[in-house]
């Protein structure tokens, strides 16, 4: 786990010690973790979890899964359940075909 905390903390372009002090731990505390000595509390999970919901729980704790909730996901989703009643194209010289979906 301590490896997946680390790729997050550099996907954020953050330090450690930022972290810490944002979610209100020690900054010792972070430390020891990202060096595997010790393993996070539910208590710093929790913080963190907290502070930053965006991140997947399932993804920091096993692994499973994206490093971000799937909100972008269920946008596509949406987005592909959508029809497509007509499509323009414009030509170069500023003309333009609509094609309906009749």
């Amino acid at each position: 786990m301590y490896q997946r905390l680390k790729i997050w903390i550099e996907n954020i372009n953050k330090k450690p010690s930022e972290i810490a002090d944002l979610i209100g731990v020690n900054r010792a505390t972070i430390s020891h973790i990202l060096s595997g000595r010790n393993k996070p509390s539910i208590d710093f999970l929790q913080k963190l979890l907290n502070t930053y919901p965006n991140l997947n729980a399932n993804w920091l704790i096993s692994g499973l899964g994206s490093m971000y909730q799937n909100k972008e996901k269920n946008q596509i989703i949406r987005k592909q359940s959508k029809i497509i009643n007509k499509v323009v194209i414009f030509y170069d010289d500023n003309s333009f075909d609509e094609l309906d979906k009749n």
